[in-house]
């Protein structure tokens, strides 16, 4: 629909400008196409204001280069398959196009988290001795503080930006969570992060087995150190993990059809896709896993089941310990038999097959991942699309999440402008990406090189942060349905879960440290400031219309409001002395951040 608006308004223009041109045979001429050599315009007006480099040219209007929708476009897609982009990265992908973007950022080696809380962790133990730490009392104890910190540095260093796109939206699906004792280890949460990192374009299947057999999830869902039936002592197997790797990690509550809709009985109810009893069966599988390394310590010397979470290494996976797993058969899921009489770990790799080519993984996933990339309410068509490459793949392969995330993002629902309008298009921002979007457009840079952000005072304000999820569900529930409009239209806003009027103020609240009180980033020794680079915005700046025009492509891709425009141009028009170029760049961005053209994206 943008595209036809742009045509249209390219082709009155055309009209209204005097065209002299040599004699043409007859063809076919695309206005705005860039293709028309012959032709030249003259005008009334050209607009090139003195002492600017930029201008605003006839032929452009002609040629398409006066016009920005491709910009737009790359900007809006850059937002939905990375955590932020500057205006040079928009550049770059309107030229080369996303197909070949994705092309490129799958090809790219994929970021080390762990390796970057290494980096971190030197520093910060240099950083003592520099202000005159005594050896004593190095620190030796990193927590979800300095998990914080890498992350953080990572993602405004790093080329992957797709994959780490993925693995965030991955982390909100698979949970754990620094509000457990998961929270006590900065490595365990880097390698676990890893995890998803590294998986991100590979089969869902090998993420599951990694998942389950991580130490973090062991810890977070208890079943790391889950022993066998004791029916004398009263003991039986924790079925925490096996609840929720079918309820959220794979198959969901309720039966689903390829499009994501729910399959009804004959009485039109909805048909649970487990019992249980399959919980119970399915948590005996579960048992028998514990650390495969441990630490250095004064009380044993090798791994052994049961060993105390403070003394296993939370970076390796976990090993079965066949002496404490439940023996015999196990049904889950109906007729799917685990044999007696194998491994401990083999009864696992069947159990994760079956969760695995269950007909509701695809849907329950895919539509998930359309959620945290896309819109809240995708059409059941586009999950439909989206699950049939997830069953199989150009290669035949099932659970490719590459040819999955690549599906998503080149979807016509994603990309076409007639989806643009439509009613149920579009989502809530999470708190998380606005902040992450608003660092990598704009710029920040800091002394020391040092990107660091505890996260802690927007996690307080805001209600999110990376692995930081209140419960096991996330943030948000993806079938959250807020009071209001959206619930009479039967529509869901998972994100609005978190949307109140404590966060709503507290985000505000954020948006004014950043750009008014220089706190875009606060660490433990935050004696030098993280600030933002405001230099291209302040030359731009001198004309409102000319610094708004990039901030729409940047941070509203094309739909900032004429209305949110005008009161923007004239709340800057009133900054005229001082440092007033800072000053309107300043309050622009402010107003902007605040705005619903900001906080809705479509």
């Amino acid at each position: 629909m943008l595209m036809n608006y742009l045509k249209c308004f390219q082709l009155l223009l055309f009209f209204l400008l005097f065209i002299n041109s040599r004699p043409l045979p007859a063809q076919t001429l695309f206005l705005g196409a860039g293709k028309n050599p012959e032709v030249r315009i003259t005008a009334s007006d050209q607009w090139n204001q003195n002492f600017w480099q930029d201008s605003a040219l006839a032929q452009s209007v002609f040629d398409g280069s006066g016009l920005n929708y491709d910009l737009y476009n790359a900007s809006r897609f850059l937002y939905q398959a990375t955590l932020g982009a500057n205006m040079d990265e928009v550049k770059r992908t309107a030229s080369m196009g996303f197909e070949n973007w994705i092309t490129e950022q799958f090809n790219l080696p994929a970021s080390n988290l762990s390796k970057q809380l290494d980096e971190v962790l030197d520093e910060v133990v240099d950083w003592y001795y520099v202000n005159g730490g005594d050896s004593i009392d190095e620190p030796s104890y990193f927590y979800s503080l300095h998990f914080n910190y890498a992350w953080w540095q990572m993602n405004l260093t790093n080329r992957d930006k797709l994959r780490q796109r993925v693995a965030l939206a991955l982390s909100e699906i698979l949970v754990v969570s620094a509000n457990s004792d998961v929270g006590g280890n900065a490595r365990g949460m880097t390698s676990y992060y890893d995890v998803l990192i590294r998986n991100a374009f590979g089969n869902f299947r090998d993420l599951l087995m990694d998942v389950s057999l991580h130490p973090a999830m062991g810890i977070y869902l208890s079943h790391l150190n889950n022993p066998k039936s004791n029916p004398r002592e009263n003991i039986r197997p924790d079925e925490n993990y096996a609840r929720e790797i079918m309820q959220l990690f794979t198959i969901g509550l309720y039966e689903l059809n390829p499009d994501g809709t729910r399959k009804k009985d004959s009485l039109g109810r909805d048909i649970p896709t487990y019992t249980q009893r399959d919980i119970q069966e399915l948590a005996k599988v579960f048992t028998g896993l514990s650390f495969s390394e441990i630490m250095p310590n004064q009380w044993i010397d090798t791994p052994q089941f049961g060993v105390n979470i403070y003394l296993g290494i939370p970076t390796k996976p976990m090993r079965m310990f066949d002496q404490w797993h439940e023996p015999g058969p196990k049904q889950i899921l109906g007729g799917h038999i685990i044999p007696s009489g194998q491994s401990g770990m083999k009864d696992i790799e069947d159990a994760i097959d079956v969760l695995f080519h269950h007909p509701n993984t695809a849907p329950f996933i895919c539509k998930q991942l359309i959620q945290r990339l896309i819109k809240s309410n995708p059409s059941p068509a586009y999950v439909a699309r989206v699950s049939s490459v997830f069953e199989k793949n150009k290669k035949g392969e099932r659970g490719n999440l590459a040819s999955v995330i690549q599906a998503i993002l080149m979807d016509d629902e994603a990309r076409t402008c007639e989806w643009l309008e439509h009613p149920d298009n579009g989502q809530l921002r999470e708190p998380l990406l606005r902040y992450t979007h608003f660092v990598q457009a704009v710029g920040v840079e800091q002394y020391y090189g040092r990107l660091w952000n505890s996260g802690y005072d927007f996690l307080d304000n805001a209600g999110q942060h990376p692995l930081h999820a209140p419960t096991v569900f996330n943030f948000f529930l993806p079938s959250h349905q807020p009071k209001g409009a959206l619930t009479d239209q039967k529509l869901v806003g998972p994100e609005f879960q978190i949307h109140n009027a404590r966060t709503g103020i507290g985000f505000l609240n954020q948006v004014n440290n950043w750009i008014y009180d220089y706190v875009l980033y606060s660490w433990e020794n935050n004696d030098v400031s993280s600030v933002l680079t405001l230099q291209e915005l302040d030359r731009l700046a001198r004309d409102p219309e000319a610094l708004l025009n990039r901030l729409d492509i940047l941070l509203t891709h094309g739909r900032l409001s004429d209305r949110n425009r005008q009161y923007i141009k004239t709340a800057m028009n009133t900054l005229r002395r001082g440092d007033f170029r800072n000053d309107r760049s300043r309050l622009a961005l402010y107003l902007i951040m605040m705005s619903p053209d900001y906080a809705i994206f479509k």
